[in-house]
């Protein structure tokens, strides 16, 4: 998932186009229909596009039996979003999940990964980023910015949903990058995901500090081009972990 943009507008501007004027909603996000159908849209594309591995491989079993554990911990209101979990066959360092709940990791980040706790942190990272709709702003943010003034006045007036996605190529998906505040409160949902589920939070700063060591060796993996390299970040769940007081279980290898 990626890129995101700020909309700057005089102080009068702000406030007629202030939260309380949509009475609390924004015209410019996709509701999270429109998100899942999206998501199940470009997951479609993948699928067809790319080699993605069956059902019955050892990771795409992993992947999937993980993902149940940390999904059950969430609670019935976001019924709404319709997660699926596929494996894709690259070199690629990467994972991520479309609007809506559809997930991929490349078999470039799995082979990597470890731990079960690892794949439970980068998991409850990705599935933040979906339950907390951060590419719905971020494509509202672009939106705001796009369409200028005196359609968001209207917009106002309205109060209604005008985002159109029937026309967005498959690409805007991953075109909209997230701001640091959504990768940190990403950060912090999959802290909590693997807390919840029974695992141990340090996988994902250990999986945050193998992306590093990725860096160090060659280009940076497409996971970087939207978790920004950041040290500070991995303190930060360092932190959370020490800060908590709790002995946590220790990590379960993986072995495919």
């Amino acid at each position: 998932m990626k890129r995101i943009s700020k909309l700057g507008l005089s102080i009068i501007v702000s406030a007629a186009i202030s939260p309380t004027a949509f009475c609390g909603a924004d015209a410019f996000r996709p509701s999270p229909e429109q998100q899942v159908k999206l998501g199940k849209r470009v997951a479609d594309a993948l699928r067809k596009q790319e080699h993605v591995l069956p059902a019955s491989d050892p990771r795409v079993k992993t992947l999937r039996r993980v993902a149940r554990r940390i999904l059950a911990t969430f609670d019935e209101r976001d019924a709404v979003w319709e997660y699926s979990f596929d494996v894709i066959d690259s070199k690629e360092v990467n994972a991520f999940a479309l609007p809506g709940g559809s997930t991929f990791f490349f078999t470039g980040l799995l082979d990597r990964i470890k731990t079960e706790d690892e794949l439970a942190g980068v998991l409850g990272h990705e599935l933040t980023h979906v339950r907390k709709q951060h590419w719905a702003y971020a494509y509202a943010d672009s939106e705001r910015r796009n369409l200028g003034l005196t359609v968001l006045l209207m917009a106002v007036r309205a109060n209604s949903n005008i985002a159109n996605l029937a026309g967005l190529t498959n690409e805007v998906v991953f075109d909209l990058p997230f701001s640091r505040k959504h990768e940190t409160e990403a950060d912090d949902g999959g802290f909590d995901a693997s807390i919840a589920a029974g695992y141990n939070p340090e996988g994902l700063a250990d999986t945050f500090e193998m992306l590093r060591q990725v860096v160090k060796d060659g280009a940076p993996p497409e996971f970087f081009s939207d978790h920004p390299d950041d040290k500070n970040r991995i303190k930060r769940i360092e932190d959370k972990i020490s800060a908590s007081g709790r002995n946590f279980p220790a990590q379960v290898p993986i072995d495919y």
